[in-house]
């Protein structure tokens, strides 16, 4: 049978995942800090978990305004899990939940091999972290996901910012960029797909599909009924995943991307 040990179980996708599988898998919920190891280990005692999945972690905005602090959570928490879990006899698949930011921007879809570029604190910690998994630990799957969207995000997130917004009649500052967005009951799918599998890889997790900020946030101003106010700069980056490697290990798209999930 299958153990999984989580962490950051009321994060946005942590939540969704815990909510949606809770009753067919295994999970231990560990609700702690991630920098307490001495906790980490108590809780592991005797659990023999067969993988740990790491959904906690200081979110970007956060990131941004005390770099130390997420140094400590984002980065260094991470590196004394491995560490610690690499001394046990029987060592857990380990899941990574990373980011699109540690690309850098392309006019082509995005593949695991293309360039990083990670433009600030949060992204730059999520590679480095990367990198440590990758070269300390044998047995992980490093999930980089693109835009993640579903109901009750919080509003540091592009959905409900761009709703807040319109709703209040603010001014949107907004350019010509196009990103690939994916809801968050499909990043659920994508990790239990990854629990049965065991693949060892570092995987894409988007739509694939290319969606116009300027468009959703005219979507969306029609189903609220009211107009945006947008302030459009003439400026066009592009972040879109190639899902096929994903794909390759057998893992099926089951809803239907389309703005109306917005």
């Amino acid at each position: 049978m299958k153990r999984i040990c989580i962490t950051g179980y009321n994060s946005f996708i942590g939540k969704n995942f815990y909510k949606k599988y809770k009753k067919s898998l295994k999970i231990s919920l560990y609700k702690n800090n991630i920098k307490n190891l001495n906790e980490i280990k108590k809780f592991l005692k005797n659990k023999n978990i067969t993988h740990f999945v790491n959904f906690a972690g200081l979110s970007r905005s956060k990131c941004d305004s005390n770099e130390i602090e997420c140094s400590n959570t984002n980065y260094n928490s991470i590196k004394k899990i491995i560490n610690y879990l690499n001394n046990l006899d029987n060592k857990p698949h380990f899941i990574f939940v990373s980011t699109s930011h540690v690309y850098d921007y392309s006019k082509m879809k995005l593949k695991e091999t293309s360039k990083t570029n990670p433009r600030n604190t949060y992204a730059k910690l999520k590679l480095k972290s990367e990198n440590y998994i990758k070269r300390n630990y044998k047995n992980y799957t490093i999930l980089r996901l693109f835009n993640v969207y579903g109901a009750n995000q919080s509003k540091s997130y592009f959905i409900p910012d761009i709703k807040e917004k319109i709703i209040n009649g603010k001014i949107i500052n907004i350019d010509k960029s196009v990103r690939d967005f994916i809801h968050v009951s499909e990043v659920s799918r994508v990790i239990k797909f990854i629990i049965n599998k065991n693949i060892n890889e570092t995987l894409n997790v988007g739509s694939g599909k290319d969606y116009s900020l300027i468009k959703i946030i005219k979507f969306l101003s029609k189903k609220l009924n009211r107009k945006p106010i947008l302030k459009v700069k003439n400026k066009k980056t592009k972040l879109v995943a190639d899902i096929s490697l994903l794909k390759s290990y057998g893992f099926k798209t089951k809803i239907n991307e389309k703005y109306i999930n917005f």
